[in-house]
């Protein structure tokens, strides 16, 4: 583990957490507090989403952080916590750019003009489809368990793989299912919704079509947020993590360096939601000043109410 990672991560890491945590939390109560936001189905997935980040960095990050600066890692002890902190490590890092996916498709059903696929933008599926994405994400990566295993040494324990052909067919999977695929298929969802969205603006041609072009532009500002976000925090791990398996006896310090301080990036996707998705769409975030503005004046109102009682 090299200097630079340990220093990044010092004041990174709690960073991450501290905002991550905030920023999840905020997500789960507007999406399920908000009348109009709780009744579509596309705020399951934005609540799925949500608290799949709270697992990350609680379950993976924050067992990150005490490993690094405190030497706490009950993976080298024990081996049944090696194979279990792993399968979830990669479980939970795969979910959440897939819940964006389902989000992104749901947006393409509610733009289309075919009834069967409007259908499919209810609570009802997304009920269905969520727990089905956290089947097929651990059913993917369900042979984690068997490979990876505690490997002790007279200086010291590793949880690792020994299988060196497995080793290098899992940093494929890892780019090709949890790198790659998520933000190609936001990419194709999300193209196609505005073509949906501008095949009914030719045809009806409302008379507001300004709103109509502003929820165009909204649109491909979610899709280049989706997309550059996921690219910029997870890719580059991916590649250099690719590089590194597949040139192992080649390998430097410098290239380790660079594999261990991208996890960190890699991190930060999981504390960004809020801050990019939510407050950076004019939709959701006016809901969420909303909301506050709700609270403040129930707690303000509650508050004269005490000060005229007590007077």
């Amino acid at each position: 583990m090299s200097s630079l990672y340990v220093q990044l991560s010092r004041y990174i890491q709690p960073t991450i957490i501290v905002f991550g945590t905030i920023g999840a939390l905020f997500n789960l109560i507007l999406f399920f507090i908000r009348k109009n936001l709780r009744s579509t189905s596309c705020s399951l997935y934005f609540r799925a989403l949500s608290f799949n980040d709270l697992l990350v960095l609680y379950i993976v990050i924050l067992p990150q952080w005490l490993r690094d600066q405190f030497g706490i890692d009950w993976t080298t002890k024990y081996d049944w916590c090696c194979r279990i902190s792993l399968y979830l490590t990669f479980t939970l890092y795969a979910l959440s750019p897939y819940y964006v996916v389902l989000g992104c498709f749901d947006r393409l059903c509610t733009s289309s003009t075919n009834a069967r696929l409007r259908k499919i933008a209810t609570i009802r599926v997304a009920s269905f489809l969520i727990p089905s994405m956290v089947i097929i994400v651990f059913a993917v990566y369900c042979h984690v368990p068997i490979e990876y295993k505690l490997v002790t040494t007279s200086t010291d324990s590793y949880c690792t793989v020994t299988d060196s052909d497995y080793y290098t067919g899992f940093a494929a999977l890892l780019l090709i299912f949890s790198c790659l695929t998520p933000p190609l298929l936001m990419l194709i969802f999300c193209s196609i919704t505005l073509i949906f969205l501008r095949q009914q603006r030719r045809r009806i041609m409302p008379v507001n079509q300004t709103r109509v072009r502003q929820r165009d532009n909204q649109l491909l500002k979610m899709l280049f947020i989706y997309v550059i976000s996921n690219i910029i925090c997870i890719l580059p791990f991916s590649l250099t993590y690719f590089l590194q398996v597949y040139n192992v006896q080649n390998t430097s310090g410098f290239t380790n360096t660079f594999v261990e301080v991208f996890i960190l990036l890699i991190n930060i996707n999981y504390a960004i939601s809020f801050y990019l998705y939510t407050l950076g769409t004019p939709f959701y975030r006016d809901e969420l000043f909303s909301l506050m503005k709700i609270i403040w004046q129930r707690i303000h109102g509650r508050d004269i109410t005490v000060i005229n009682q007590q007077a």
